[in-house]
Parts: structure tokens; sequence; C-alpha cells
């Protein structure tokens, strides 16, 4: 009894260490996230791709904002997150904190509407980061 007890307990640890290896030993996503922002600049001016090959942590959900009241086809910002909802409506509030990131020339809402609902309703693939990735960021906050 006592064996199985250890190796059910190693099997614990080691499985929860493989996990953090994972997602860049990332252990608060939040204090990761705010320290981004911190560094803002190392971004800002550049295109997302430097952004999201510098993560420590997998985007899995993104959201698309269109903000410009008269012209709903332009994307000015997008939050990504780090816990995609299995239950949209009851899980949603697990994809805070978000990193959102505020576009210098607003995208087509359009298009990134497409692709969100072709992803199962905002899941990260492929599609979402070939969208993205050169589009140059103009400001980053963190969404709690």
């Amino acid at each position: 009894m006592k064996k199985i007890f250890v190796i059910v307990s190693l099997l614990i640890v080691f499985h929860s260490k493989s996990v953090n290896a994972q997602s860049g030993g990332v252990t608060d996503t939040l204090s990761y996230l705010q320290t981004i922002v911190a560094n803002k600049a190392q971004y800002i001016g550049h295109p997302f791709s430097v952004l999201y090959n510098s993560l420590q942590i997998q985007v899995k959900f993104f959201s698309p904002f269109a903000s410009i009241p008269y012209a709903k086809h332009k994307e000015t910002s997008t939050s990504f997150s780090y816990y995609f909802p299995t239950d949209s409506l009851n899980d949603f509030y697990l994809t805070y904190p978000k990193l959102e990131i505020f576009w210098q020339t607003p995208l087509n809402a359009n298009l990134s509407d497409v692709i969100w609902q072709n992803n199962n309703g905002g899941g990260w693939n492929t599609n979402s980061y070939n969208f993205y990735k050169d589009a140059i960021i103009t400001n980053l906050k963190v969404r709690e």
C-alpha cells in the first residue's frame, strides 16, 4: 500500500512539473502579464509575432474588439487569454486575466469574426496566429 502511495505521489509531482514546463514555468498568469505590460516598450511599434514568440505561456483564446461606433468593421484591439473555455457561458470568467493589445492600424473585424467563429468561438490556432502575426502593436493592457 505504501508503494502505491509513493508511486502515485511521484506521478503527481512529475505531472505538475510537466504542466509547468509546458506553460513555460509561469505559475502566476496575472503577475506575468503585468510584467509584459511594464515592459511594453519592447513590443510597441513591432508586429504581434515579436510578442508572441517571446511569451512563456501559450495563447488559448482570443476576443476581437471593434470599438469605433461608426466603423464596426475595424478591429481596434484584441484580447488574448491563456485558457480556452469549454462551456463559453459558464466558464468564460476563467479566460481572465487577459492581455489586450491595441493595433496601430485597425484590423478587418469581419475577417477576425470569421476566424473566431471557425475556431469554436475564439480558440487559438495557426489561422488565428497568421491573421494577427503582422499587426503592429500600439499599446498593451491587462484585463483582469
